[in-house]
């Protein structure tokens, strides 16, 4: 059996973000936080996650997006660290980052757009000298679930943090 890669649009382009696209974005992640909330697959909410955030993220140039022509598509930040590298789930003892706040406009959802983004994302951190990516899914996402195990991404537990249950995963790059 020959594994094949899904057909992603090609006409998708991958960049930091700059700030001008802030309130793109920002409605971005609340489009998207409602058709999760909707679909019981996000637990985003009016709290998290919050213009302070983005704020952040674009002055830290850690914010990175993925567009069609001009029209946003999907967003993700890449951390260096967080609280997830406390937990004791047998992480490598390699240098890694950890994606955060993914999200992927709710009419591109179930279009590979967020494996697109992941496959950029990675390809960015191992040029940029990370090793390994970890990551959080919510157990209640399971399109998430499916995109990280598809990818090769080994799940190394589940964890209680943010109030909610996530399973833990982690790719060498």
């Amino acid at each position: 059996m020959t594994l094949t890669q899904p057909q992603i649009d090609p006409t998708l382009t991958f960049s930091p973000a700059w700030p001008e696209a802030a309130e793109a974005i920002f409605a971005l992640y609340r489009r998207a936080m409602l058709a999760g909330r909707q679909n019981g697959s996000s637990n985003w909410d009016e709290a998290y996650p919050t213009q302070e955030f983005l704020e952040e993220d674009l002055a830290l140039e850690r914010l990175f997006v993925l567009r069609e022509g001009e029209t946003l598509v999907a967003a993700v930040t890449l951390l260096e660290t967080d609280d997830l590298d406390n937990e004791p789930l047998g992480w490598r003892d390699l240098r890694s980052c950890v994606p955060v706040r993914l999200c992927v406009a709710p009419e591109r959802q179930g279009q590979h757009i967020g494996e697109l983004l992941m496959r950029h994302l990675m390809d960015y951190a191992k040029a940029q000298g990370y090793e390994s990516m970890r990551l959080l899914a919510a157990v209640t996402n399971p399109a998430a679930n499916r995109l990280y195990t598809r990818m090769g991404f080994s799940c190394l537990g589940q964890v209680h943090m943010y109030e909610e249950e996530f399973k833990a995963y982690e790719k060498v790059l």
